[in-house]
């Protein structure tokens, strides 16, 4: 039975038009108007959960603490209706870890091409920088998963803006994703932490939800998370954003509220109407675009090729110079490896060694890969890579085959080797010593 029926027979307005079927008893009058009453009331909860009309405000639930009284922001409108917005700005003096706001910029989009490796973005201006992060009613994604608060940020000035877009409802959502739509005719590129994976594709189907076309598709997209995994996971195991602003930036936060609390806390904003609830959100948000400006000046500076980086961990610089090869920048490369093969860390120092040999011996250059070869024997006397390709330029190039035999046994004799690759150099051994036996046998011949 439909609600309109059960108020016409709850109020009699049924029997006025029917008239009442013979040997039925209604209710008294009494009891009509307690069932009304109650009934009346389950109405105003379920239409409590809704707003007074197309771009109305919410409805109030309880008595409600206001959300501007937490957080510096106030209600805005477009075309889509209502929804609130808090912007910030960062001065150039204030701090962020280890950094300086105005010291965040400007970005090297020559090098920010390298981290994204678009070529696109760099004769792009580190001013069309949109970064972005979302908070979610869930990390499942798909049409359930609602992105109820937005939070942007860009380079203005000295300074950092950051503007926060929440949908104090769910019927505010179009509105916040008009509002981004109209900031991103002004951006050129964007800078996320996973957002490629989650907070796009989230953002995409959000704009198919509301019959909206997707903005983002079409821009350029640095994913700061990539770029993190390929030059810090050599010694960093735990690559999320916090454990890197504490790890690299220097930066820490003191009552945080944990990322997987704050689909709860949106839930119960939306049946209380507490500010008090959201505010921890909003400055987590906040503090997670600030995390990436800050994170995208970090990474720039580690991957600098004329810089020494004296700041920087030396598996740092190398892994960038391992970045620097993989997009075929080899003189970035070169410039990177050169200083480092002369490092204090004995690690780092035969890495860059062995990359920087490697880079020579493919571009024929073999006075430089020798000398590096023979420096890192002398250096460690039981560097099997280096003894090996000793062994292999004094059989192939030299012809030496004696030489070559005696490295090759060296090598064979390191405690490090593994088993086959003991098998394989002991083949070596056998293939070199065949081969100066023919030698020999035709020099008496």
């Amino acid at each position: 039975m439909s609600v309109i029926n059960r108020l016409q027979r709850l109020t009699g307005e049924a029997e006025k038009g029917d008239g009442k079927k013979a040997g039925t008893v209604g209710p008294s009058e009494g009891e009509r108007a307690d069932q009304i009453r109650r009934l009346r009331e389950r109405i105003d909860a379920v239409l409590s959960h809704r707003p007074e009309g197309p771009g109305g405000r919410p409805a109030a639930r309880g008595r409600g603490v206001p959300l501007e009284e937490f957080v510096p922001g106030a209600e805005a409108q477009n075309e889509g209706g209502r929804f609130f917005c808090a912007q910030r700005v960062a001065g150039g003096s204030s701090r962020h870890g280890r950094f300086c706001v105005r010291d965040l910029s400007p970005l090297d989009m020559d090098r920010i091409a390298v981290l994204a490796n678009d070529p696109v973005l760099r004769g792009l201006d580190y001013r069309g920088a949109l970064f972005f992060d979302t908070e979610t009613t869930g990390l499942a994604g798909g049409t359930g998963t609602v992105a109820f608060l937005i939070g942007l940020g860009w380079f203005e000035g000295d300074g950092f803006v950051t503007r926060q877009l929440f949908a104090r409802d769910y019927a505010e959502e179009r509105a916040t994703l008009l509002d981004l739509t109209a900031l991103l005719r002004e951006r050129r590129f964007l800078v996320s932490f996973n957002g490629k994976a989650f907070d796009a594709n989230l953002l995409a189907s959000r704009f198919v939800m509301n019959r909206l076309p997707d903005p983002l598709a079409a821009l350029p997209h640095l994913d700061l998370l990539h770029s993190a995994r390929r030059l810090l996971s050599h010694r960093l195991t735990d690559r999320r954003l916090g454990a890197l602003e504490a790890a690299v930036l220097g930066f820490e936060r003191e009552g945080d509220i944990p990322g997987s609390e704050i689909p709860q806390r949106y839930f119960d904003w939306l049946r209380r109407r507490d500010g008090r609830l959201m505010a921890d959100v909003f400055e987590h948000n906040r503090l997670d675009i600030l995390s990436l400006a800050a994170l995208a000046a970090h990474l720039t500076e580690l991957i600098d090729p004329e810089g020494e980086g004296a700041r920087c961990h030396p598996g740092d610089r190398l892994a960038a110079a391992r970045l620097f090869l993989a997009r075929d920048r080899r003189d970035e490369a070169v410039r990177v490896l050169d200083p480092l093969c002369r490092c204090s860390s004995p690690e780092a120092a035969r890495e860059a060694s062995r990359e920087l040999s490697l880079h020579h011996k493919r571009n024929g250059r073999w006075p430089e890969a020798t000398a590096l070869w023979e420096e890192m024997v002398r250096r460690h006397g039981e560097d099997c890579f280096a003894l090996v390709e000793l062994a292999k330029w004094h059989e192939h190039k030299r012809r030496d085959f004696k030489r070559a035999l005696e490295l090759t046994e060296r090598a064979a004799s390191c405690p490090s080797l593994q088993p086959d690759e003991r098998a394989d150099l002991a083949r070596r051994c056998e293939r070199l010593e065949r081969t100066l036996a023919t030698v020999r046998t035709a020099s008496k011949d």
